[in-house]
């Protein structure tokens, strides 16, 4: 691909730029970086960065926002926009219907378009997964592909309506799904569904919580209080105390040696989610004995609100592009 265009290097405040990441800490959580990584470090040719992005969900649709947006600079076309400047993560053909503009080849340099990158809320087998768009190579395989990210053929093929490998097409973007981590982060909590996918963390309830995913850990959502970062609330002078309700003493994050209950062995006191006033918590397992109305694993679901999808970018893609 030619890429005289643009100047290196990429470095990581580039990425956020483009692709509109409120926060650096986003990128680097996606991608399991430390939280003390620099913006100005730079992305190795043909690195593969996790960028995730808002994704509206409603009925099982999903619509991606207009955080995005791209300003057209001299020599542009909505080709090289979609498949050097994005890397092959939306058709330039959809960049032109989305922006409604009737002829694709006549466009002004300062002209602002929305880029309306892949979103999906498909659930897999009923199950909550983390969708990731990752750009075909030439002569790849569902296989190929497949054994990549843990899925198969059958799964990837189904859900992005093909049949095989002859309906493959390179530089474009395939749904690939991914496992997430357990949880028991409520239904009406305002970080719900809140889905990570192995060796990713994230921040949530403004910035007062941190959790990971580790498959290690039985693909179950590890959370604890964000000693790192202050609330970025306003509202919020300081974090809510994450004390585990019907459990005195017991935290976030913290596991119980033993259990007052012969059905229940060691507890953990696992994060809930948030409103506007409190952090949730909730004591895991739930035993029978000790479960009441509105409390309980609370499984996330999707619902009418945003969510986050990952797209997967090479710096073979993106290196160029010119801030």
């Amino acid at each position: 691909m030619e890429t005289s265009r643009y100047t290196l290097p990429l470095l990581l405040v580039n990425i956020q730029t483009l692709f509109a990441v409120k926060n650096l800490r986003s990128i680097l959580g996606a991608n399991n970086l430390p939280l003390d990584t620099k913006p100005d470090q730079r992305v190795n040719p043909n690195q593969v960065v996790r960028i995730p992005i808002h994704c509206s969900c409603s009925n099982g649709t999903g619509v991606s926002n207009r955080d995005i947006e791209y300003t057209i600079k001299k020599d542009d076309t909505l080709y090289l926009v979609a498949t050097e400047v994005f890397g092959g993560l939306v058709a330039y053909q959809k960049i032109a219907d989305m922006n409604k503009i009737p002829d694709p080849s006549k466009i002004d340099v300062g002209q602002k378009f929305w880029i309306p990158l892949p979103c999906s809320c498909d659930k897999l087998k009923d199950e909550d997964v983390v969708h990731y768009a990752h750009v075909v190579k030439q002569g790849s395989s569902l296989g190929e592909i497949a054994a990549q990210f843990g899925t198969d053929n059958t799964t990837l093929a189904q859900l992005n309506g093909i049949s095989g490998d002859a309906q493959l097409l390179a530089d474009y973007p395939l749904n690939v799904p991914l496992k997430a981590c357990s949880s028991s982060v409520r239904n009406d909590s305002l970080d719900a569904p809140l889905l990570l996918s192995n060796n990713s963390y994230a921040f949530t309830a403004n910035t007062c919580i941190k959790c990971s995913c580790d498959a290690s850990k039985n693909w179950t959502l590890s959370c604890e209080p964000s000693s790192q970062v202050k609330p970025s609330n306003s509202t919020w002078a300081t974090c809510p105390p994450s004390r585990c309700e019907g459990a005195e003493g017991l935290f976030l994050g913290n596991t119980t040696t033993t259990s007052t209950s012969s059905s229940c062995g060691p507890r953990t006191c696992a994060y809930a989610g948030y409103s506007k006033q409190t952090i949730f918590t909730v004591l895991t397992p739930t035993c029978p004995d000790s479960a009441s109305p509105g409390s309980g694993n609370y499984a996330s679901t999707f619902s009418p609100r945003f969510s986050f999808v990952m797209v997967l970018i090479q710096c073979a893609l993106l290196c160029l592009y010119l801030l």
